[in-house]
Parts: C-alpha cells; sequence; structure tokens
C-alpha cells in the first residue's frame, strides 16, 4: 500500500513511530528535550476523539470566561489578520519547538483543517505537552458552526429557542446564523430577542491579536 493510500490515522501513527526513533537518537536543535515516546499510547490517542474541542464547545468556553488555555492559530500571518479566534495567538509550527508554549498550560490548536493541527498535536505531544487540543474543523469549522451557522427552517417553539441561542452564540464572535430551506439561504418571519448575550469577556491571558478583524462571511 503506497503511503497516499494510507488514512489520516494510519499517517499519523507512522509519523508517532518517526518520532519514537528521532527521541531514541536526537535532540531538536533548539534544545528542546525530547521524551520516549510511547507508540502504544500515541496510537491509542490518535484514534481517540478525545483529542479534539468542537467549535461549539470552545465558543462556549470562551464565553463563560471560567476556563484557562492557549489557543494557537497556526495559519500563516496573512490569514491571521483577516480574522481569527478572539484571544488566539498566531504561531508557527516551528515556533512550537522554541519553547514559546509552557508545559503546564491547556493548548488549543487550529489551522485551515484538521491535518496540519494534528500534526503539530504530535510534536507537542513529544516534546512532552500534557494537555493539548485540537480544533474540529479547525477555522473553517468554526466559520460555519459558530459564526455563520446554517440552522435549517423551523418555525416551531423549539426551532425559535435553537435559532434564538445559536444568534446569541454568533452575535457574541460578530455573526449571525445563515437560516436554510430547501439548501437555500432564505428570510424569515422569525422574531428573536435583541439583546445580547449576558456574559463576560474571555479571561484568557494571552497577546491581543496582531490587528485581527472580524471574520468575512463567505457566500450564503
Amino acid at each position: 500500500m503506497k503511503f497516499k493510500d494510507l488514512s489520516l490515522n494510519q499517517k499519523l501513527g507512522l509519523f508517532a513511530i518517526l518520532l519514537g526513533i528521532i527521541a531514541l537518537f536526537t535532540h531538536d536543535p533548539t534544545k528542546a528535550t525530547y521524551e520516549r515516546v510511547d507508540v502504544k499510547k500515541f496510537s491509542l490517542e490518535i484514534n481517540s476523539p478525545s483529542k479534539y474541542i468542537t467549535p461549539m464547545e470552545l465558543a462556549e468556553k470562551i464565553i463563560s470566561g471560567t476556563n484557562f488555555f492557549v489557543i494557537v492559530d497556526l495559519r500563516n500571518p496573512n490569514e491571521y489578520e483577516k480574522g481569527t479566534i478572539p484571544g488566539a495567538i498566531n504561531l508557527s509550527s516551528k515556533d512550537l519547538y522554541q519553547n514559546v508554549l509552557q508545559r503546564n498550560q491547556k493548548i488549543i490548536l487550529f489551522s485551515e483543517d484538521d491535518t496540519k493541527s494534528l500534526n503539530a498535536w504530535l510534536a507537542l505531544k513529544a516534546l512532552d505537552y500534557k494537555d493539548v487540543l485540537v480544533l474540529k474543523g479547525g477555522y473553517q469549522g468554526w466559520t460555519d458552526e459558530v459564526v455563520f451557522p446554517k440552522i435549517p427552517l423551523d418555525t416551531t417553539t423549539v426551532g425559535k429557542e435553537k435559532f434564538e441561542k445559536m444568534k446569541q452564540i454568533s452575535s457574541y464572535f460578530g455573526g449571525s446564523p445563515i437560516l436554510i430551506s430547501e439548501g437555500k439561504a432564505v428570510q424569515t418571519q422569525i422574531e428573536v430577542q435583541k439583546q445580547t448575550p449576558q456574559v463576560q469577556k474571555p479571561a484568557v491571558s494571552l497577546p491581543k491579536p496582531r490587528g485581527a478583524s472580524k471574520p468575512k462571511r463567505e457566500g450564503c
């Protein structure tokens, strides 16, 4: 079987084995200390959904302000400047080897999609970072599920309540839900409360994003 035909988890498993071999014989040029990699443990973690956090879970944590974590945007600086998740800092994969992050911090990684973030997750695990999560779906997932979520048109009480909740959450992050009927965005007479969610701003002690603007809505 060719490498390109392997599943993502199989590729990551091979990467974990490679890290284990490297850890036995080498050290990072920046003097970051590698731990011996437990390949069996890595394989279990790679195949476990526990390494992920969903966009909605992250949104609720940010709004509550009760969790302390570092959100790392692994995309290039240009993409970061166009829009990012509130409180996120912009680091490259290379930066992760420079001991910029503390090992006792809770870290949430995201990029365009999951692949780059999962590679970074493996690298941090090899560097003995214990509490590292990957944002499921990356920044695109954040935009589609939190900032501009698509909600099927439902004029029932339950539908209105769901719309109101999603409206409050997306509004907090500068967006709004999109109502969908037969695969198309529609206008509706559903009435929603005008008040914004009564929540505190994220209690995250991080450098402010470098002029990151609100996410832009793309299409319907």
